[in-house]
């Protein structure tokens, strides 16, 4: 590691142009000066990146796969299943049809007949050791409608995964926003704090020289010093926050990488009325989405169990591969029709019934909650995008009053007709504005992202952006 200096020169009314020594520290690497710059990232691009690597729209990707292929295995109970098999079996004797005492009365009643002239009526059936090999088939003709039932919840499983999977790239879409501007807002709080830091020492340089030469009171240079110093702790405040701001980023992006946001503060001045949004929500909400294809599902769960009142039919076919261990009894292959009915189960079906007409019902309640919530949530946000929006006109006012001020006490100052603390509180003013319309603008972003998510509009945050009229960083 090595210590670089750089200098750049700095006015004072007293001395002309003195210079400023800046230490700043390089690695070095195998005799190599590595500097790792942090790459410029415009808002569209960070949105990009989000998309592409964050680990939550990742899982909603993999959600929406899994139920794509469970619809697809849905649709093969439709038609029918073939299985082989196959068994070696030991017995602890073999298996004989045993008529001899037959061929003893046929005997007896011909004794002129020698008994070796009739053969023995004992015939092997089955060997101890044997070998069978199927294949069968089995094919549900009718089942009431439950294989019908089954495909149709799959497909509204299908939609509930993709309603999931926009209602988390919109979330992500806000949080991106949040934590995005949160770095722009830090970097420029940062710059306020530096240049009123500077604009202090500048004061306590003047204030200090003023008060050796018999200008003005020790009151008022204690006052530069303890203003200088607190511009100091903030200047260093603002930095740290700025560090938390980049983590905060880097962890949305699912980076290690550094990166400059390079889109700046922005305010929109024309807006759609509120009605638009609560239109839009009750309309287009992702949340909505999830929740119809949720209580599609109940419904399809609830068709099934009342097909289980009816009988399932089928075919089937069974064919023997390996026919040498085959008895006289035994096939080789058959095919044939047959049916299943419930006459008795212990009342489950119809409890069955009844709870799937809750869980209907349940999804149903939850969906007039849901809307309900929803108009509240964008009107509230729609209200504080307004606030944000007064306050920053408010503020912007109050900053300009505030730099005219400051001109006004700086030169009164010089001329000696202004104290040492006219100065700093004008200076301190002045910043205080400044940071806090720069807050009143990132407010309004916020606002702006959690009012479009509210209404299920999150993904055109950047058609927003693009249109925006104002920007509001230096």
């Amino acid at each position: 590691m090595v210590i670089q200096l750089s200098a750049y020169l700095v006015k004072r009314p007293d001395r002309g142009l003195f210079p400023k020594i800046v230490l700043g520290i390089v690695f070095v690497l195998a005799g190599l000066t590595i500097s790792v710059e942090a790459a410029d990232l415009p808002f569209d691009q960070a949105l990009k990146a989000m998309l592409s690597a964050n680990e939550s729209v990742k899982a909603a990707y993999s959600e929406t796969e899994r139920r794509e292929y469970e619809a697809k295995a849905a649709q093969g109970l439709y038609f029918p299943k073939i299985t082989l098999s196959g068994r070696v079996t030991r017995l602890d004797d073999p298996i004989y049809l045993d008529l001899n005492p037959i061929r003893d009365v046929i005997l007896a009643l011909h004794p002129t007949v020698p008994a070796a002239a009739v053969p023995s009526f004992k015939e092997p059936i089955q060997d101890d050791t044997f070998m069978t090999s199927q294949l069968n088939m089995i094919w549900p003709v009718f089942t009431g409608g439950r294989i019908t039932a089954a495909n149709a919840a799959a497909e509204a499983g299908t939609r509930e995964a993709n309603a999931r999977l926009r209602r988390t790239t919109e979330t992500l879409t806000s949080d991106l926003v949040r934590v995005y501007f949160a770095v722009r807002l830090a970097d420029q709080v940062v710059r306020i704090r530096a240049e009123a830091k500077d604009a202090l020492d500048l004061h306590l340089f003047e204030a200090r020289r003023m008060y050796e030469e018999g200008f003005i009171a020790r009151t008022e240079l204690l006052h530069a010093q303890v203003a200088q110093a607190q511009a100091d702790r903030e200047l260093k405040a603002s930095r740290r926050d700025l560090e938390l701001a980049h983590t905060a980023l880097a962890n949305v992006l699912s980076s290690d990488e550094p990166v400059t946001p390079t889109t700046p503060l922005f305010l929109v001045s024309a807006l759609e009325p509120v009605d638009d949004f609560l239109r839009q929500a009750r309309d287009t909400h992702p949340a909505l989405e999830q929740l119809d294809a949720i209580k599609d599902q109940t419904h399809e769960n609830l068709r099934a169990e009342k097909a289980a009142y009816a009988p399932e039919i089928y075919l089937f076919g069974i064919r023997e591969l390996y026919e040498n261990d085959l008895t006289v009894l035994e096939p080789a292959w058959a095919v044939g029709a047959g049916l299943n009915f419930t006459l008795f189960d212990g009342l489950a079906r119809p409890n069955r019934i009844h709870a799937a007409q809750k869980l209907e019902e349940q999804a149903g309640l939850m969906r007039q909650k849901l809307v309900r919530d929803l108009e509240t949530l964008v009107s509230s946000k729609y209200q504080e995008l307004m606030k944000a929006g007064e306050q920053f006109d408010a503020l912007q006012a109050s900053m300009n009053f505030a730099d005219e001020n400051l001109r006004a006490r700086q030169r009164a100052f010089e001329e000696g007709l202004a104290t040492s603390i006219e100065v700093v509180d004008a200076q301190l003013s002045l910043s205080a504005a400044e940071v806090e319309r720069l807050r009143a603008a990132y407010a309004f972003d916020i606002a702006l992202a959690q009012l479009l998510e509210a209404s299920g509009q999150g993904k055109d945050f950047p058609r927003y952006l693009a249109e925006a009229q104002m920007e509001v960083e230096k």
